[in-house]
């Protein structure tokens, strides 16, 4: 079959025949993969620079893609699944020894020895067809369609999503009137992770602001419209964005988030999501003190769970709806298999989500 190929390490990526030899057991499901998302991580690996980027063991390549769609062709014994059903496998899969593994919650695994598709460990989607273990699988909604390939990405944002909750329990964080309205989350980064947290933001009740160096794009000012947000370009100064209860970074650089710091509110939080390297900053004795005095929480945030994704199932389904064409705007180009080195290897100017098209 035909799949992209890297070997960690090595710069580059490469369309090629491979000989992949995998059979339906039970509990299993032959799939045939229609679209497969491209994101940073892919990014990363493909220009070395991914040090925990590692193929199989015993292979000597990494086949890429962990955002995954794909139609199943072929249902193993004891699988509630049928053929011609719409699913998006889970990234992450467990060390088999942590509780937390043992549970489904690999994405909070205790050893480090989980694998991830296309990542570290286990071979990608970006190839015709693949066999996976059913409880691996999330089925896609009816109406969803072919926009599920957005699952994957925002299934991360709804798990840091989930823990945020979680660690505001530690006080009365709802306004007086229950909900979230009252609060503000700023957003850094206007790619597809920004765009998502800023729309589970703002149907949770949040007033949100999306921050980026630069002014937005015609897409992204669209998408600010229809979803009801702010964007700032902060390369302009910071006067404009608000006092928030929550700063989001999917940048991954501390020059982005640091200065926005004086903006949080008293028992706020930091939620970093973002992962780059090369940028150094420091830490000073007044920036500690500022997070003990204000009772500031930083959350660090990665990979997700399978109710992760089922949850984000629905988040989709419902902005299908009430977005009307947000999702499909998000999904800024399209490309062929053979089309795709060139665009792992450089994202586009304006472009939000590069997916590979495998087949209808």
């Amino acid at each position: 079959m035909k799949a992209i190929v890297v070997k960690p390490g090595e710069k580059g990526a490469t369309l090629k025949d491979v000989e992949l030899k995998e059979t339906v057991g039970e509990n299993e499901v032959k799939l045939r993969t229609l679209r497969v998302g491209i994101c940073g991580t892919d990014r990363g690996i493909v220009t070395g620079k991914l040090s925990f980027a590692r193929p199989p063991e015993g292979a000597d390549y990494l086949v890429l893609g962990h955002e995954g769609l794909a139609r199943a062709e072929e249902v193993g014994q004891n699988v509630d699944l049928k053929e011609g059903d719409l699913v998006v496998p889970v990234v992450r899969r467990g060390c088999g020894k942590c509780l937390n593994c043992k549970i489904g919650r690999q994405d909070f695994c205790e050893t480090g020895e989980f694998i991830e598709a296309g990542i570290r460990g286990m071979q990608g989607f970006m190839r015709e067809e693949f066999v996976d273990d059913a409880k691996y699988l999330v089925k896609v909604p009816r109406d969803l369609g072919e926009l599920a390939v957005l699952a994957e990405p925002l299934s991360n944002v709804m798990k840091a999503y989930n823990e945020l909750v979680f660690v505001q329990k530690r006080s009365v964080w709802n306004c007086d009137d229950s909900t979230f309205g009252c609060r503000k989350a700023t957003i850094i980064g206007s790619g597809p992770i920004g765009q998502f947290f800023a729309m589970v933001f703002k149907d949770n009740g949040f007033k949100v602001t999306v921050v980026n160096r630069r002014d937005p794009n015609q897409i992204e000012d669209k998408i600010s419209r229809v979803v009801g947000y702010s964007f700032v370009n902060t390369s302009k100064g910071l006067d404009d964005v608000p006092e928030s209860d929550v700063i989001v970074d999917t940048s991954g650089y501390p020059s982005a988030f640091i200065p926005l710091l004086r903006k949080m509110k008293r028992n706020g939080v930091l939620l970093l999501f973002g992962t780059v390297g090369g940028e150094k900053a420091e830490i000073t004795s007044d920036l500690i003190t500022f997070f003990v005095e204000y009772n500031i929480s930083v959350i660090g945030s990665v990979n997700a769970s399978k109710l992760d994704f089922e949850q984000g199932m629905t988040f989709l389904s419902v902005w299908k709806s009430r977005y009307n064409g947000v999702l499909q705007d998000m999904i800024t180009k399209v490309v062929k298999p053979e089309e795709t080195q060139d665009a792992i290897l450089e994202k586009e100017k304006g472009s939000i989500k590069t997916v590979i098209e495998w087949s209808k």
